[in-house]
């Protein structure tokens, strides 16, 4: 027998909140019974930062504003405290949107509203999600949309999946708002940024699986230092965290260890209890600011060892929407994305726009003045509260130019695919249970909204993202990370063993996401003589080199491409036994620094 809509809908509703309690513990994530050996994360090469180019002017897109499909709706929008979203904010012109704005020139409106937790932000798009499965066109309960992280994409998506299938709606991202750019970090010691390895035995607040995380994860990666995946115990050969449920948390955390508040944690190592405990005191954190701005002045003594400086590619601020609701109401989205748009370029071409945006900000955050969020959104390097200069800030925003770079829609590689599927497998490595599964990326990103924009704006659609410049002759002035990929060739050869597909296309899904410059080492055993052994190491460098530039050219220019020989000059192992001869037959992959 059909259900009359009331009762439909509070049966949707009461089975959304059944699931709270299981969306909950897999964001909140507490690793507690099932020790996971401490291990090296699969190499996962987000994109790290060169020079940026010129910021294209002001844009114009598309005619006159369309009317929007839902008249004088406004969908509610939730969104982190964070910088990457000011384009959102100038576009709306206040925490609802103003008269006069660029929203309501495109008759869009919108209620922007602060959210820490990507759990209530599952629950909110649940909330909608249930309406819209009653067949409430104008949804008063949840909200429309959120703003998250992009990489954090894949657990936020499974945890979506959870809440909204049983109701058959799902949730899509539509665009990128902007880009973390320095802002999010992850924060050690301040000797760990001269000594990677001096990161081995850290321990972390963070909020496990989500975009700051990952930095700390990805630098782990980079550097070789292995991961312990369990927030209760502790391994001293390892990268170690602290399991919070927001940013915040960990910074307080860190803020209350530093005077002394400490825990007690079972010794592990490789996953084996060893019987002991020890004192262990959090020394990091994994934030973004105001995070960062609050540790360098109440803590510091720490440095952004890594960041989205580094990793420019990787955090894009990714809008999400109810799929259903949205189909239906495709002019909406349109033009508050080209509302958004048009925002990015106001924000970059003027500071009194980022000022307007600023204030904004600061009304949705409910923290802090307009003049500080501007300040720190373009970042700056100030004294911390032990005298040592550190990058604070940092995010920059988001025309459709951007968009259509980044989500491979001009050509070019799909660099949001690719930060997609690296982070979602970084998830899975190390929790498995609670992520057994990476949703396919293209059943939980949809770019046809871009697409229609793109065919309706010519000229945004041509003008040039902003991406990194090279110069192939710019001294390196610090090597950022370095790993080895052990690449079959052919005996004595520069051709590529069947063997070695897979680990070439593993390699470019995790390196081509990069932006610093790339340095490819090649390395032999000691057969034969040295000479030659010199010159087989340059042209199997040179083959790496070629086969990237030949695979996803518009992610490796000419110019980032640098190649080394060593021959047998570095054995990583001895040469004596047929197992360290392997190992010496490699080739390193190193990100550079030139500036």
């Amino acid at each position: 027998m059909a259900l009359k809509p009331l009762p439909r809908l509070l049966l949707i509703v009461t089975a959304v909140a059944g699931s709270w309690y299981g969306l909950n513990r897999y964001v909140q994530y507490m690793h507690a019974q099932n020790v996971t050996a401490s291990a090296v994360p699969a190499h996962v090469d987000v994109p790290v930062a060169g020079s940026a180019a010129p910021a294209a002017g002001p844009i114009a897109l598309g005619p006159a504003p369309m009317a929007a499909a839902t008249g004088d709706y406004t969908a509610r929008t939730l969104v982190l405290p964070w910088n990457a979203v000011a384009g959102l904010a100038y576009a709306n012109g206040d925490s609802t949107t103003s008269a006069g704005s660029l929203m309501a020139r495109r008759g869009v409106r919108l209620a922007l509203e602060r959210q820490d937790d990507y759990a209530q932000m599952v629950a909110e798009q649940a909330l909608f999600a249930a309406e819209v499965a009653a067949g409430v066109a104008r949804p008063a309960k949840g909200a429309a949309f959120v703003v998250i992280m992009g990489d954090a994409l894949p657990g936020y998506a499974a945890s979506a999946q959870a809440a909204l299938a049983k109701m058959g709606q799902q949730i899509e991202v539509v665009g990128a708002l902007g880009y973390s750019r320095g802002e999010d970090k992850c924060m050690l010691p301040a000797e760990v940024a001269a000594d990677p390895q001096k990161a081995r035995g850290s321990l972390i607040g963070a909020v496990l699986r989500d975009g700051d995380w990952n930095i700390c994860i990805k630098y782990a990666s980079d550097n070789k230092i292995p991961v312990n995946p369990d927030p209760k115990t502790y391994d001293p050969d390892a990268m170690n965290f602290v399991s919070v449920g927001a940013f915040t948390e960990a910074d307080e955390k860190l803020i209350a260890a530093s005077k002394g508040a400490c825990e007690t944690r079972p010794v592990v190592r490789n996953g084996r209890a060893t019987g002991a405990t020890q004192k262990v005191c959090q020394n990091g954190t994994a934030t973004w600011t105001p995070g960062d701005v609050k540790v360098a002045r109440e803590v510091g003594g720490l440095a952004a060892v890594a960041s989205t400086k580094e990793y420019m590619w990787q955090m894009p601020a990714a809008i999400i929407g109810n799929k259903q609701w949205m189909a239906q109401n495709a002019p909406f989205v349109r033009n508050m994305l080209a509302a958004a748009f048009d925002a990015s370029d106001a924000v970059k071409a003027s500071d009194a726009n980022l000022l307007a945006a600023s204030k904004v900000m600061a009304r949705v955050m409910r923290e802090q003045t307009p003049e500080w969020w501007a300040k720190y959104h373009r970042g700056v390097v100030e004294k911390d509260a032990k005298g040592l200069d550190i990058r604070l800030g940092g995010s920059t925003t988001n025309n459709l130019a951007d968009n259509l770079y980044l989500f491979g829609l001009n050509g070019n590689d799909s660099l949001y695919k690719r930060v997609y599927t690296v982070y979602g497998g970084i998830a899975h490595d190390l929790y498995p249970e609670e992520m057994p599964a990476v949703l396919p990326y293209e059943s939980v990103v949809n770019t046809s909204y871009l697409q229609s924009l793109a065919a309706s704006a010519t000229a945004a659609a041509a003008a040039k993202p902003a991406t990194p410049v090279f110069e192939a002759n710019a001294p390196a002035t610090s090597t950022f990370a370095k790993r080895s990929w052990a690449i079959e060739f052919d005996t004595g050869k520069a051709s590529f063993r069947p063997e070695a597909i897979p680990v070439l296309e593993q390699m470019i899904d995790q390196v081509a996401v990069s932006g610093l410059a790339v340095q490819i080492a090649g390395h032999t055993d000691n057969v034969g003589d040295s000479a030659s052994n010199l010159v087989l190491s340059k042209r199997r460098a040179d083959a790496v080199s070629s086969w990237l530039q030949a695979n996803a050219p518009s992610s490796f220019p000419k110019d980032r491409v640098r190649t080394r020989a060593y021959g047998d000059q570095q054995p990583v192992a001895a040469n004596a036994t047929a197992e360290g001869r392997a190992k010496n037959r490699r080739v390193d992959i190193a990100l550079i620094r030139t500036e």
